[in-house]
């Protein structure tokens, strides 16, 4: 299985590269950091024109922007809603077309706690928007997708250990945490282990779902 990875270079993206590897699979990684700009159609478009044809797409690229709406400018709101969501609408409408010809391909997007509350101001608000807006695509594009074969799921993790929690105070991360029945930051590892999942063929009735991985936080 060829599984492009979008987001590779962030804290989950390396560990899904890592765990995907050890099983055998082959893993195209984009990111930002290495100058492709996944809500850049163009730019995708050239990245893959060389690569082997895509079976899988995991998404776990994003950024966030703390504070309420009135810190948000219009330049704030676009660019993580950009980081957030359209590059996930620009990276399914480059491998679609190739697995409904193929009629078969996994889908995994991220999304989060946040999408599912809508957030707090350690989030923001376009945050929780994007994030919301990759769940209703996910379901979108299940129904849309399931006759060709492909399944889409989501996962929506709460705090994860990476450096996105960095602009976090550890009082801040603290107060989050008190407030999770399972009290603790969640390893990439464990995100990685269902997103190996999710594209397995354990998992080949299941289409459409959120998967909250958050220690609790959101029970729905």
């Amino acid at each position: 299985m060829v599984t492009l990875l979008v987001g590779a270079e962030g804290g989950i993206g390396r560990a899904t590269a890592a765990l995907l590897r050890d099983h055998g699979e082959e893993v195209i990684g984009l990111d930002r950091s290495s100058g492709v700009d996944a809500a850049d159609p163009d730019q995708v478009a050239a990245f893959l024109q060389d690569k082997p044809p895509i079976d899988a797409l995991v998404h776990v690229a994003g950024t966030v922007n703390r504070g309420t709406i009135e810190d948000h400018s219009l330049a704030d709101w676009r660019r993580v809603l950009d980081d957030n969501l359209t590059t996930v609408f620009v990276t399914c409408r480059a491998v679609v077309p190739g697995m409904r010809q193929r009629k078969r391909g996994a889908i995994v997007l991220t999304s989060s706690t946040a999408g599912r509350n809508g957030g707090n101001r350690l989030t923001g608000p376009a945050y929780a928007a994007a994030k919301g807006g990759v769940i209703a695509l996910t379901r979108h594009l299940a129904t849309e997708l399931a006759p060709d074969g492909i399944r889409v799921n989501c996962i929506a993790p709460g705090l994860v250990a990476t450096g996105m929690l960095s602009p976090l105070t550890p009082e801040e991360i603290q107060s989050f945490l008190e407030r999770t029945p399972i009290p603790r930051l969640i390893p990439p590892e464990e995100i990685a282990a269902a997103i190996l999942f999710l594209l397995s063929p354990a998992a080949a009735s299941i289409t459409g779902a959120v998967l909250d991985i958050n220690g609790g936080r959101w029970m729905g």
